[in-house]
């Protein structure tokens, strides 16, 4: 077998990616902002530029230790730790049996298909609900800001919400039957439930054991602490002119979690992310210190919807939900229909090449306060585009980002 080397970034790289990354945080239309590339041998470039505390330069500047909030970046742990005990037969990614002896909860709820003049209008669920449906948006369980219909639901019946750190706060209403459609929502959330329930631990335990341990990570943590709070990069938005401005977090850092989020309650350094991006594309081969097995690492690059057709609306509600996020080339969302992606059980996939860099068949995903990261599997390279920006999309941030891909991409050898 003919082993490919891995790609590295040349001198004249590494000098381009210090000016843009300098050049755009001088700017002041970004906040602080972390580059970084790694294949599976290690990292090949990370950097970082900017005050910890925006417009508060006597706090310091951000670090390798700082800290951030990763939001929906927490996705990709919660499925790595699901395929790791698919790879330990503990639990299968199509059996029905997993979701009912693990989450019987979900089997009660019912599907809220809209709501008319007299109230809202319900169906019973006729499908099964899988490991797979959970982890690739396909189960029907959304957010409250990503399905009107639920919004208006908690609303009106006072529900907590998923936010509310409460099993029965991740008790919503269906959109419709699971494997049919697609919508962003806390599926990757009963994930971490199951999760928890198959090992006896709580997410943090069996994180720090099974992932963060392993490879070296440190300080990834779901407990706001006082270490937490002195080194977290404050989250900024925006004012209406486009400057930035601080604002409040989503979820408070003064208060401790109940039911752990898999779905979106990380809390670490972009230096850590970045090793645990080598560690999934170390998993390509096996004995190469990856994560998961070579099989769940093919599983992972592998479209988990069904194909398109009118049978199924899952592609529709992709490119509804790349075009209101602002997915990083628009070409693939062609105007919302998503001809150029599919979703896998853990990454938004792209099946044609990016004009900024990254290959067919690789997966990307983001946390809500603008944490970008890519794995390339047929280039061999994965990167971070990290900051701490709550503010609605389009955003100056992805242009950013484009840039800190392409330039990479113009650079490896």
């Amino acid at each position: 077998m003919t082993i490919t080397p891995a790609p590295k970034l040349t001198s004249a790289g590494k000098a381009a990616l210090d000016t843009l990354l300098e050049t755009k945080v001088a700017g002041r239309t970004v906040p602080a902002v972390t580059f970084g590339a790694t294949t599976a041998e290690g990292p090949i470039y990370f950097a970082q530029r900017g005050e910890r505390v925006f417009g508060e330069p006597e706090k310091g500047d951000i670090g390798p230790d700082t800290l951030l909030q990763l939001y929906s970046t927490t996705k990709l742990v919660t499925t790595t730790a699901v395929l790791q005990l698919v790879d330990r037969g503990l639990v299968a990614l199509d059996d029905p049996a997993v979701v009912e002896k693990y989450a019987p909860e979900l089997l009660k709820l019912d599907i809220l298909k809209e709501y008319n003049d007299s109230g809202p209008v319900w169906a019973k669920r006729q499908n099964p609900i899988t490991l797979k449906h959970l982890l690739s948006h396909s189960s029907g369980l959304a957010y409250s800001f990503t399905s009107p219909n639920v919004a208006r639901w908690t609303e009106e019946t006072g529900a907590p919400g998923p936010w509310g750190g409460t099993i029965e706060g991740f008790c919503e209403p269906l959109n419709f039957e699971p494997g049919t459609s697609w919508v962003y929502g806390i599926g990757i959330d009963w994930a971490g439930i199951i999760i928890e329930r198959v090992t006896g631990q709580t997410l943090a335990e069996y994180f720090q054991e099974n992932i963060f341990a392993p490879l070296g990570i440190e300080n990834f943590t779901f407990y706001p602490s006082d270490h937490v709070r002195s080194h977290i990069q404050q989250v900024v938005g925006r004012n209406e002119d486009g400057s930035l401005k601080p604002v409040p977090s989503i979820r408070s850092l003064d208060t401790t979690p109940g039911q752990l989020s898999g779905g979106g309650g990380l809390i670490g350094t972009a230096r850590g992310y970045l090793r645990f991006l080598q560690g999934v594309l170390a998993s390509k081969t096996e004995g190469n210190g990856g994560l998961i097995s070579p099989a769940s690492f093919k599983t992972l690059f592998t479209n988990a919807l069904p194909p398109r057709g009118p049978d199924n609306t899952c592609y529709q509600g992709i490119g509804t939900m790349t075009k209101r996020q602002d997915y990083h080339d628009p070409a693939h969302v062609t105007n919302g229909t998503a001809e150029g992606l599919e979703h896998s059980v853990g990454l938004l996939l792209n099946i044609t090449d990016s004009v900024y860099g990254r290959k067919a068949g690789s997966g990307c995903w983001d946390g809500a306060a603008k944490t970008q990261y890519w794995v390339d599997p047929t280039t061999g390279v994965a990167g971070i585009c990290f900051s701490q920006i709550l503010a609605p999309n389009p955003d100056p941030f992805m242009k950013v980002y484009n840039a800190f891909e392409r330039t990479l991409y113009d650079n490896l050898e």
